[in-house]
């Protein structure tokens, strides 16, 4: 792979989880041997990567090459077409990673019928950045990652509710650097209620998620530490018409069905791209169930609990046939001192 096409891959990966519903994209432009212009997406509804890269690059992107994480985009949005940019100023060859099917049309196909040389490399370190975004952009739905800390044995907590702390101070961190790449963290009235989580962000220059609270009944406790903190916005979706909070902080979502799908959809239509869900064994084995749900990320202790089970991170009413149960594959695992990290993705 070149390694400017590895340059812009790099710089899509640095921003990933800042740009909503868009995707993170990285670009590098090129002139006789020399990288003059480079260029990352930063949030939603600003310039796009080329735009950054181009501009910075100027007149010497003049018959130079542009390396691109992803298909240029050919569509008028919040900015004009990436395609467009390209051919102005002048780029002889584009070199990109993955294609966008998302697209309506065929950005290469734009460039070439225009004289620029477009060459596609697939790079499977860019398809991780893309495929849940594909997914989630088909459907108007959030990219869904969902997080459980636990014993050897499945307990989130205890059969009387213990759960502080289960797993180590460096599973902590690594919790705070995955909160920096999502959008929203979503969780449940009873967690709220038994643990009082901040679910902020606490490393250098982390960004905070908007925190998800789902209640249906809106029994709430606006006394929590949670809601007194404004360090974020608080979502809170309820199917109880006549909930409501005094905090600017706190907004309330009334839907008639809180469905999944239903908050989902409205959390992408909110600019919300990628959520993590940090919740009980109610919340977090509705979304497991979920078609939504690509990714599972497990946070092992090496302990054993016991007891009922009552508290085992995932749960359903009935027993289900093995050709029925949620089925991942082990994508990486990690030790995290003596704790063990296991990323999952759904088949």
């Amino acid at each position: 792979m070149s390694h400017y096409l590895n340059y812009a891959i790099q710089l899509a990966e640095m921003v990933e989880g800042q740009t909503g519903v868009n995707p993170p994209v990285g670009a590098v432009v090129v002139s006789q041997g020399r990288v003059v212009g480079l260029g990352a997406h930063l949030r939603q509804g600003d310039k796009h990567a080329e735009v950054q890269a181009l501009d910075m690059a100027g007149a010497e992107a003049q018959g130079g090459t542009i390396y691109i994480s992803l298909e240029p985009c050919t569509h008028y949005g919040s900015t004009p077409p990436c395609v467009n940019k390209i051919i102005d100023f002048g780029i002889s060859k584009v070199v990109y990673a993955i294609k966008d099917t998302t697209l309506s049309s065929r950005g290469d196909q734009i460039l070439k019928e225009h004289g620029i040389e477009v060459e596609f490399r697939y790079q499977e370190a860019a398809m991780r950045l893309y495929e849940d975004f594909f997914f989630a952009k088909r459907n108007a739905m959030p990219e869904v990652t969902v997080k459980v800390s636990c014993s050897l044995d499945g307990k989130q907590a205890t059969d009387v509710g213990q759960s502080q702390w289960i797993t180590n101070k460096a599973v902590k961190q690594d919790v705070f650097q995955l909160r920096h790449t999502h959008d929203a963290v979503i969780t449940g009235n009873s967690t709220v209620h038994a643990d009082d989580p901040s679910y902020t962000t606490r490393i250098e220059e982390g960004k905070h998620p908007v925190r998800v609270l789902l209640s249906k009944s809106g029994e709430i406790n606006f006394d929590l530490s949670m809601f007194q903190d404004a360090t974020a916005p608080i979502w809170i979706y309820t199917e109880n018409p006549d909930l409501s909070a005094n905090q600017e902080h706190i907004d309330i979502i009334y839907l008639k069905e809180c469905t999944i799908e239903r908050i989902l959809g409205n959390l992408y239509s909110k600019g919300i791209g990628r959520v993590l869900v940090e919740a009980g064994p109610q919340v977090t084995s509705q979304f497991l169930h979920s078609t939504l749900t690509k990714e599972l990320i497990l946070y092992y202790a090496p302990i054993i609990i016991g007891g009922s089970g009552q508290h085992q991170f995932y749960q359903t009413d009935e027993v289900l046939e093995l050709s029925q149960v949620p089925n991942f594959e082990i994508v990486r695992t990690d030790m995290l001192e003596q704790n063990i990290k296991v990323q999952l993705r759904k088949k």
